[in-house]
């Protein structure tokens, strides 16, 4: 099957839609429930996709020119530059060929918009947008696809990119931007810091503290931001760092300890949140309150 390329040039597409893509690698990848994220380099040939998630890819590396055919139709082509975003809903099959590039993909259950942004009358649209400039959605996605490849995923931050992401799709495809929340009451916003404040330890999720405000996470998101001045996984993170301070001076425990007791993946994890919120490491935190530095 053949089709043209903006009269520039003819693709053979392989009949049976097997793919043929050589040197096609995934460099990381991490899937939640609800949605995954990572970063690939495509390979060269011929490669098809159909899924039953909506799928964002962000072009990391320059390409040369792809074609791209949606569920049969003619052949078109596309120029996926470095820093262009195109969005691929859920259902349609796509047939890309060409050669290499590295790419940083993001796919989600479109019931995600429902429980994210429920205050929202839209969804996305049902066609592909391609290699569009974006540059919150691609920064969204270098964020998350740099802290899959770190290693040390923190859920909350993950869930709020998601959420922030998927707010971003819904507005980018004609939804209009939601109007100035009301202020959050604040017996629910103390009930949040509150449970926060207790739960510092765990791995506290975007919808668990939106369930306990009794709002949708993406409302949650916002109200909270409004309210407080930065956003719950700012906080939590913030919180995390004080009760770690609080230990580092008053106890003799580990830094490992200290890490676990705090919610942080592990002690590099937290380590590096630490120095972010301080601007120096723990053990030279320590050493500065006048306890001894333990490993």
């Amino acid at each position: 099957m053949r089709g043209k390329l903006d009269g520039t040039a003819d693709v053979t597409w392989q009949d049976d839609g097997t793919s043929g893509l050589r040197g096609r690698r995934v460099l990381s990848w991490r899937q939640w429930n609800t949605y995954g994220a990572g970063v690939y380099d495509r390979g060269v040939g011929e490669g098809t996709w159909r899924s039953g998630q909506h799928r964002l890819v962000l072009s990391l590396t320059p390409s040369e020119p792809l074609a791209l055919q949606v569920d049969g139709g003619p052949a078109q082509q596309i120029m996926p530059a470095t820093g262009l975003v195109s969005f691929y809903p859920a259902g349609p099959a796509i047939r890309t060929a060409g050669t290499g590039s590295r790419f940083a993909n993001v796919c989600w259950d479109p019931a995600l918009h429902d429980a994210v942004a429920p205050d929202l009358p839209h969804r996305p649209q049902a066609h592909p947008e391609l290699t569009f400039p974006d540059s919150l959605l691609s920064q969204l996605m270098r964020t998350l696809a740099e802290e899959i490849r770190d290693g040390d995923v923190d859920r909350l931050l993950a869930d709020s990119l998601i959420a922030a992401l998927v707010m971003r799709v819904a507005q980018r495809f004609g939804v209009p931007a939601p109007a100035r929340l009301p202020a959050f009451p604040r017996p629910r916003l103390r009930r949040v810091l509150d449970y926060i404040e207790a739960h510092l330890a765990q791995d506290l999720t975007l919808a668990e503290l939106a369930g306990v405000a009794c709002l949708s996470p993406s409302h949650f998101s916002r109200a909270f931001k409004q309210a407080v001045g930065t956003g719950p996984h700012r906080y939590t993170v913030q919180r995390r760092v004080e009760r770690a301070k609080a230990l580092l001076r008053g106890t003799d425990d580990t830094l490992a300890g200290i890490a676990a007791a705090t919610g942080f993946a592990d002690q590099s994890h937290f380590t590096a949140a630490f120095r972010r919120e301080v601007g120096f490491t723990p053990g030279r935190f320590r050493a500065a309150s006048g306890r001894t530095a333990i490993p």
